[in-house]
């Protein structure tokens, strides 16, 4: 099911939503008994309440005058396509509940409600004899009842079903005013105390020697005087002192700010600490190994990713993130009414989840691997190829005198090769956008207890040129250590690159659909250009290198994206690849290209100087 609402817990904003989950933990004084970490949407903030619907055209929602109003558009199939829940919830055998709620409507409609499990086989302990409530326009609905269960449901929620003949005529507007679902005998678990923010916020993990070495102050007002500020080491000693620069008011954070410019100091130590006033930060260290695992850690991410193989001790590390292999046999479906005739199913085992919903997407999917494979192609030019050596990834591969990097963005890159079409049908050569579930899981849902039925999107230009480009850098990457795969890998790139030249245009719309995201774009000509980047750097082949530069901006490092992401500052993502290209090219073919160094270096300054000017000293977030 899609969500929508304040956040989408699927993607983009999750380290929002665990700071907000956080926030509402801290903030929410339960009366006694309250299972709901939240009963009303005074404070404007939705979670974990969310909007799920079954199609991202039926509804959408937003909070006006404290109350989350869910605005429905058009008619669904299902009393369940759109419904308000909170999941999270644990049912005791024996318990008696009190369940109350109260809502408005702008006109005559119903609603159903229910508590019970949030997942198969989903049986309800109360709704209401089955019945829906009639809801007069304009007139508060205001429901109290109790009810006993006879067993335990360790994952219930409790929801409104909005959607099918209840909202009747369209469109309809449901005012949620407020909900409790209250057991007596609930003793809640205590809310840990969270750590109170310091006025000097530092990189808690530390600052090289010779680099940069900055913190920023927060302040009541701004104009006053520069404020002293020492470094103290582990003992508390002073060991620097000086005074902070007026930063101003941080349009990001709304705080009036001072910059603390320490990068004189170069001692490696352990525990420093910075002092202002009243104001002393967090612990840090000054060091050349604070980030040395950094990259293993982040790298152990694919691993955890990968579908179609059991995660498992020793490679998850802790036995707690050990599950069954996801989806074992990926076989999708073609998916009805796409106007496309291609192969009734492909099998798709394998490859990297995108995200919680257990979508496989070639354009997610080759970003990612196209960032490890030129890691690794970075890692032999710069001779620390090594760091990335057989072993060091901590990978079921392990022991095959193979590097790490190649053995991981090898399980992505073969299922991909699975993603092109075949021969004999319709947009042969291409690449299948996404495969993904028929719709939205149960939030959550571990992939291996996903039960939804798998489909398949129709092929793509997009995705097609994100599969010439990474496979066209992997079968150099493999071609001195297996011709046959490298082989496999340039064959299926140049296949794909012919076959979206034929069908240049062939868009992902925009937005969600049921189960998965779209991952529309409506600009091409860059991954054209990326596509023949990888190709000419693996080939030589003239035709590739003319292809490159008939590019609008070829050999050029963008600082502004275009695609999905159009007029954001950046050299690239997901939606905008001419960047990618260009950083092979200067990789590869410096001394063919060497104007593409200049406009890197341009494109760095650029972003340098937009940190420079940020009170944090961050350039963007993610």
């Amino acid at each position: 099911m899609k969500i929508i609402g304040v956040i989408n817990v699927f993607k983009k904003l999750g380290l929002i939503c665990i700071i907000l989950l956080v926030l509402i933990g801290v903030s929410m004084a339960s009366s006694a008994g309250e299972l709901l970490q939240k009963t009303n949407f005074k404070d404007e903030i939705t979670l974990p309440w969310k909007v799920f619907e079954n199609n991202n055209h039926n509804s959408y929602s937003f909070i006006s005058d404290g109350n989350l109003v869910v605005h429905i558009d058009q008619k669904s199939t299902n009393s369940k396509d759109v419904q308000l829940s909170h999941k999270d919830i644990s049912i005791v055998a024996g318990h008696t509940y009190n369940v109350k709620f109260s809502l408005r409507a702008n006109k005559d409609c119903k609603i159903y409600a229910r508590v019970g499990g949030s997942s198969e086989p989903f049986g309800d302990v109360w709704n209401n004899n089955n019945q829906p409530f009639s809801v007069k326009a304009m007139q508060i609905l205001n429901i109290n009842d109790t009810f006993t269960v006879n067993e335990s449901i360790q994952s219930a929620e409790f929801a409104f079903y909005l959607g099918g003949d209840l909202p009747g005529p369209l469109p309809c507007e449901i005012q949620f005013i407020s909900m409790s679902l209250v057991d007596p005998e609930f003793i809640p678990t205590p809310i840990p105390t969270s750590t109170p923010a310091r006025d000097i916020r530092v990189n808690q993990l530390g600052y090289f020697p010779h680099a940069a070495k900055k913190a920023t102050l927060k302040v009541k007002s701004y104009g006053a005087l520069p404020i002293e500020w020492q470094l103290k080491n582990s003992s508390g000693v002073v060991v620097a002192s000086g005074k902070t620069k007026p930063y101003g008011r941080d349009h990001a954070s709304w705080e009036t700010l001072e910059i603390i410019d320490f990068s004189y100091y170069t001692k490696p130590g352990k525990n420093y600490q910075l002092v202002a006033g009243s104001a002393v930060s967090f612990p840090f260290d000054i060091g050349t190994d604070m980030y040395s695992q950094m990259k293993y850690d982040a790298l152990k991410y694919f691993y955890h990713a990968r579908s179609g193989i059991n995660i498992e001790m020793p490679y998850c590390v802790e036995t707690k993130w050990a599950r069954a292999a996801g989806h074992a046999n990926d076989t999708a479906i073609l998916i009805n009414g796409r106007n496309y005739s291609g192969p009734e199913s492909i099998e798709s085992t394998g490859g990297w989840y995108d995200a919680g919903d257990h979508g496989k997407y070639v354009v997610h999917g080759g970003l990612a691997l196209w960032i490890l494979q030129n890691q690794y192609e970075h890692s032999v030019a710069t001779s620390k190829e090594e760091q990335f050596g057989d072993g060091k990834l901590n990978i079921p591969e392990g022991g095959n005198s193979k590097n790490d990097l190649m053995d991981e963005t090898r399980w992505e890159m073969e299922w991909m090769l699975k993603m092109q079409i075949p021969e004999g049908f319709d947009r042969a050569g291409m690449a299948v956008h996404k495969m993904a579930d028929q719709e939205w899981t149960s939030f959550p849902t571990r992939p291996d207890q996903d039960k939804e039925r798998r489909i398949y999107y129709p092929p793509s230009t997009a995705a097609t040129l994100n599969l010439t480009a990474c496979a066209a850098q992997a079968s150099r990457i493999w071609k001195d250590k297996d011709k046959s795969f490298s082989a496999k890998c340039l064959t299926s790139a140049e296949t794909a690159y012919e076959a979206a030249k034929k069908h240049p245009a062939v868009m992902s719309p925009y937005g969600q659909e049921p189960g998965s995201e779209t991952y529309g774009d409506n600009y091409l000509e860059d991954d054209f250009y990326w596509a023949a980047c990888e190709l000419y750097v693996t080939t030589g082949k003239e035709e590739y290198l003319s292809d490159l530069k008939a590019y609008e901006y070829s050999l050029k490092m963008p600082v502004t994206l275009k695609g999905a992401s159009n007029g954001l500052a950046g050299c690239f993502d997901w939606s905008a690849t001419g960047g990618l290209g260009t950083l092979t090219l200067a990789l590869h073919k410096i001394d063919e290209f060497p104007e593409v160094a200049d406009s890197i270096k341009t494109a760095a300054d650029t972003f340098m100087t937009i940190q420079e000017n940020e009170g944090f000293g961050l350039s963007y977030g993610t």
